[in-house]
């Protein structure tokens, strides 16, 4: 199988697991939506500039910004001033979301599981 089959193969796996983990994950988050949570997790508690979390989830700054939409209505991220500049907008995952995080990641790895063999198999053709 060429490179390119391979990775068109794998694209296409890809976007078909996250539509079924979109279809039943906890709390109300979609796939995305986790992924945007995960890596605010992982950042200081001034929370990341949106430009830095739209370049560490895979996104434009705008589609971020509709992204974040969702999850400022649910109370899961909220906007901050940087402590050394106030003009620099940050967003920081909120008390309720760091308090849940840890129920959304192990229902994303439940569901990954249950998919653990296709994903093997596609990963070693």
């Amino acid at each position: 199988m060429q490179i390119l089959d391979k990775f068109l193969k794998l694209r296409s796996f890809v976007n078909q697991v996250e539509s079924r983990l979109d279809s039943g994950l906890v709390y109300g988050v979609s796939f995305n939506e986790f992924v945007i949570m995960r890596a605010l997790v992982a950042a200081d508690s001034e929370g990341m500039r949106r430009s830095d979390l739209a370049a560490t989830v895979g996104l434009s700054v705008s589609g971020l910004t509709r992204a974040l939409q969702p999850l400022e209505k649910l109370g899961y991220v909220e906007r901050r001033d940087a402590l050394v500049d106030a003009r620099e907008r940050r967003v920081a995952l909120s008390k309720t979301a760091a308090a849940l995080y840890s129920d959304i990641e192990a229902n994303v790895l439940s569901r990954l599981a249950d998919r653990a063999d296709e994903i093997t198999k596609i990963t070693a053709d």
